[in-house]
């Protein structure tokens, strides 16, 4: 019987098989490399497009700021407007007020009652005069506190002088304005509505 080494051929396989273990550990870490790779470079691609994502949110919010601004300064602008609007408003009433109340004060103002001074200050009207009585005095203010232009009179200084055979009385009271003509602009405005 001839006799067969077969040492060679295992041998030959075994190295066989260790190339073949060697080229697909090989691949296995080249594919690996490979998905590793292409992670790397999506999750890139993500960051990148996150990133410009971002960009543009924070110029649209730099743009709605701007535009916030300018609201804030046109709603600023407006108040302002508004409460010159509502000076002028006042002023033109108070012409008016001013008007009615020196026609109220001279229906007020008895015979016999001398005004020598007319002072305002506020919607509180201070006056001082001369009256041929205290009786006369007395009629001023209830014509006063009668005058829809006028309200609450308070007398705060009389003195009796004498004069010849008679009396002079003089005095100082302050009496306050009605608002009359705010009271019915207001009321306009309540029934328009």
């Amino acid at each position: 019987m001839t006799r067969l080494n077969l040492l060679p051929w295992r041998e030959q396989r075994r190295k066989e098989q260790d190339r073949l273990l060697l080229r697909r550990g090989g691949l296995a870490w080249i594919g690996a490399a490979l998905v590793i790779l292409y992670l790397h470079m999506y999750l890139v691609g993500q960051l990148h497009r996150q990133q410009r994502r971002n960009a543009f949110l924070q110029q649209a919010i730099a743009q709605m700021n701007a535009k916030v601004a300018q609201i804030t300064k046109i709603r600023k602008q407006g108040a302002e407007l508004m409460a010159r609007m509502n000076v002028i408003k006042k002023l033109q009433g108070d012409r008016m007020q001013t008007v009615h109340a020196f026609n109220a004060l001279v229906r007020a103002v008895p015979s016999g009652v001398y005004l020598k001074s007319l002072n305002q200050n506020g919607s509180t009207f201070t006056v001082s005069g001369v009256a041929q009585s205290n009786e006369r005095v007395s009629q001023l203010m209830r014509n006063f506190a009668a005058s829809p232009w006028f309200a609450k009179p308070v007398l705060t200084v009389i003195h009796v002088v004498p004069v010849g055979n008679g009396h002079l009385s003089l005095f100082t009271l302050a009496v306050q304005g009605a608002d009359k003509l705010a009271k019915k602009t207001t009321a306009k405005r309540v029934v328009r509505r």
